[in-house]
């Protein structure tokens, strides 16, 4: 795997439109917690921005990347054989991170992660799929939307070279992930996907 540091990506390039989407619904979901969720540890840096939306709202924020380029309080492999502190993070958090690395890697880092939070996991992984959204707004009413998505699932090609799978794709429905997350003693206490931007599938999973 490619340190996301070498790649060359500058932040113009990274903080496009859609970025700044997910970036809202990250932050939206933490808030929904509650006021009792403060000790964040957040696993997949590149740039500060969700970092310093949470510090600035009193959150206790811990980062952790496998790129010592990016200088995160803690240098971290999810495909090795990583420790962390149990019981010191009320979230962990990782978004568009389980998919740089092969499935069967993916949903172990998923499991020892689930044993090392004390509540909740909050994630996003890339979702392919053929789709067609419409947006209902009046000057009257609150906006609406019509989504409408059928998975890629006669495809093996994920859209971002750096990724080894995308849910939706052939070998990967939704319901193979989802006994993962079972597997991993995790229970779904929300999922989301924005319809303007239904790459990113979002969930909050909750410590049986």
């Amino acid at each position: 795997m490619e340190l996301i540091s070498s790649l060359g990506i500058t932040s113009s390039q990274y903080l496009s439109k859609e970025r700044f989407i997910s970036y809202y619904h990250q932050s939206r979901l933490l808030f929904s917690l509650g006021d009792k969720v403060k000790n964040v540890l957040e696993i997949g840096i590149f740039n500060s921005l969700l970092t310093e939306i949470l510090r600035q709202n009193n959150y206790n924020v811990t980062t952790a990347d496998i790129d010592p380029n990016l200088k995160p309080d803690i240098i971290l492999d999810l495909t090795a054989d990583f420790t962390l502190p149990k019981d010191k993070f009320d979230v962990v958090v990782l978004f568009q991170v389980l998919e740089h690395f092969p499935y069967e890697k993916s949903e172990l880092a998923l499991q020892k992660l689930a044993a090392i939070t004390k509540k909740y996991l909050v994630i996003s992984i890339p979702h392919t799929t053929q789709y067609l959204s419409l947006q209902i707004k009046t000057s009257v009413f609150k906006t609406g939307y019509l989504l409408w998505k059928i998975p890629e699932f006669w495809s093996t090609t994920p859209l971002c070279d750096e990724h080894y799978w995308e849910l939706g794709l052939k070998g990967y429905p939704k319901k193979r992930f989802l006994a993962s997350v079972a597997k991993a003693g995790l229970t779904i206490r929300e999922e989301y996907t924005d319809p303007t931007f239904p790459y990113h599938y979002f969930l909050i999973l909750e410590k049986i």
